[in-house]
């Protein structure tokens, strides 16, 4: 896979995680609606502090995608841990679903999840291989 691949992957998947974060922030009541059977006690404090981290932190992954999209020094280690969230994630909506708690949106978002891990998979070991001055170079040793 091409750096110019590698980087409209990694700008596809800050869309995706920024977009579903600020989606999920913004309107959580519509966010169960569509994605599980039930829903939590948002008026309990402590459920909505966990349920704010979640989609902080999702957003921040948006974020490190987005850097590692402009910064090539810094993508094999955001692919690596893309790939662990991301197959994380897919292996969690379907345990949620199957648990009876998921819909069909939930595995497919889980889905687009496990697509983009395959993805990063795949950039990961071209940019083991890419061309000189390509991709995972050293920031110090640029010149």
């Amino acid at each position: 896979m091409s750096a110019q691949w590698i980087t409209r992957w990694l700008a596809l998947a800050a869309l995706w995680n920024v977009l579903g974060g600020v989606t999920a922030l913004w309107n959580p009541m519509q966010h169960f609606a569509q994605l599980y059977t039930s829903t939590l006690a948002l008026d309990d404090p402590m459920q909505l502090f966990f349920y704010r981290c979640t989609w902080i932190n999702v957003i921040a992954w948006g974020l490190a995608y987005a850097l590692a999209a402009a910064l090539s020094e810094s993508r094999r280690a955001v692919l690596v841990a893309g790939v662990i969230g991301k197959s994380a994630y897919f292996a969690a909506s379907v345990a949620v679903y199957h648990g009876g708690a998921g819909t069909k949106l939930l595995l497919a978002a889980g889905a687009v999840d496990l697509l983009l891990a395959a993805v990063f998979v795949v950039a990961f070991f071209s940019s083991a291989h890419g061309r000189p001055g390509e991709l995972g170079r050293s920031f110090i040793t640029r010149t």
